[in-house]
């Protein structure tokens, strides 16, 4: 409002030929006008200009042939001034916003300048009931996002509260079966049995470790390293890795051919974690199936790219799809359920999403959406 305002005088000033400018604006109290802009003595006890008399004038620019001929109300806030006086009242949409008083002394003001000084003024009221518009909207925006904030952090309390009551019962399992399995070796002699319990000690321990490992990555993810590179290239990669690393079996996992490459910025390292997670969920879904396979596929999006992952496998059967977001929710013996909630969260921090289609028997179709900004598509 304040570069709004100053940027409007020397315009005016050479306008209307003036010697002296005041530009008083009404502020949250609508029946006072505040001076925002003068070069006009004002009376040092003047706290402003009260908007009704300044309404009575009209909506066009009118002159005066002195300070004295002013309405009182205003006369007694301005201080003494030889010369012409013109009053522009500042409306937009019947709301008086404001008002331009200018004085000269080299004679009057001509009509044309006062209807110059009419448009003026009702373009400079637009321009500062926009302002105050935009203003009011930010302040709106703030608000919004502040209650946003205390939303999502009164849901992720409930969340940990959740998570916690989970994980005590999902560790409170393992744990009871290493006890017991330490309570039978003390009482075994048998060196067979003995080493039995202890493998089960030892598997049951690394379950655990396992799902408390998940668990921190999932309770405190690393913030994204966005970096710009080609998004097949680099699924490309984090395929090959994974399949090595894992054995798996040549031709059970491809790269779609009709792939496109997408320019765009995302986490690397995040992006092959999540491809990892849906690609051991992927070779698990096809339960050995001779005609098992699984298709990668890189599509453009309108946003940025998705990522689709299928198979051919077991599928999810249908109710169980509206739990396959809950942390520690798995279908597998030994999966900790934190792994598509991982996968969400990172397309989300991608500003994208994650979208699951299944049949059960027939197989699943994952879609990694990454909504970042892209520079071209190359085939």
């Amino acid at each position: 409002m304040d570069t709004l305002v100053q940027d409007a005088v020397e315009p005016l000033v050479s306008m209307a030929g003036a010697d002296r400018i005041m530009i008083a604006i009404a502020q949250n109290d609508a029946r006072l006008l505040i001076p925002e802009a003068s070069n006009w003595d004002l009376i040092a006890s003047a706290k402003g200009i009260p908007a009704p008399p300044v309404a009575s004038l009209g909506t066009e620019a009118v002159t005066f042939e002195s300070v004295s001929m002013l309405p009182p109300q205003i006369s007694s806030r301005v201080g003494e001034l030889p010369g012409h006086i013109a009053v522009v009242p500042l409306w937009a949409h019947a709301h008086l916003r404001g008002v331009i008083m200018l004085a000269r002394t080299r004679g009057r003001f001509s009509p044309h300048v006062l209807k110059m000084l009419t448009t003026a003024g009702r373009q400079l009221a637009l321009a500062v009931e926009n302002s105050r518009l935009l203003a009011d909207l930010q302040d709106s925006y703030r608000k919004l996002m502040d209650t946003q904030e205390d939303l999502i952090r009164a849901e992720r309390l409930a969340a940990l509260g959740q998570l916690s009551a989970t994980m005590a019962h999902e560790i409170r399992n393992p744990l009871a079966t290493i006890f017991s399995a330490i309570s039978q070796i003390r009482k075994q002699r048998k060196p067979e049995l003995a080493s039995t319990l202890l493998d089960i000690a030892e598997e049951e321990a690394s379950r655990l470790n396992t799902m408390v490992a998940e668990l921190l990555k999932f309770a405190r993810p690393r913030k994204p390293l966005l970096e710009e590179g080609e998004l097949l290239t680099s699924v490309r990669a984090a395929v090959e890795g994974i399949c090595a690393a894992k054995d798996v079996e040549d031709g059970l996992v491809e790269i779609d051919p009709a792939s496109v490459d997408v320019t765009c910025v995302f986490d690397n390292d995040l992006l092959s974690h999540a491809l990892d997670i849906l690609l051991d969920n992927a070779l698990a879904a096809l339960e050995n199936r001779m005609d098992g396979k699984v298709l990668v596929v890189v599509r453009p999006q309108e946003m940025g790219a998705a990522v689709e992952i299928r198979d051919n496998g077991v599928g999810i059967p249908g109710e169980l799809m509206s739990k396959i977001y809950e942390p520690f929710f798995s279908t597998k013996p030994t999966g900790t359920g934190l792994g598509l909630p991982t996968v969400k969260r990172i397309a989300e921090d991608h500003r994208g999403s994650l979208e699951i289609e299944s049949t059960s028997g027939t197989g699943t179709v994952v879609r990694l959406f990454i909504q970042t900004r892209q520079r071209h598509f190359s085939s």
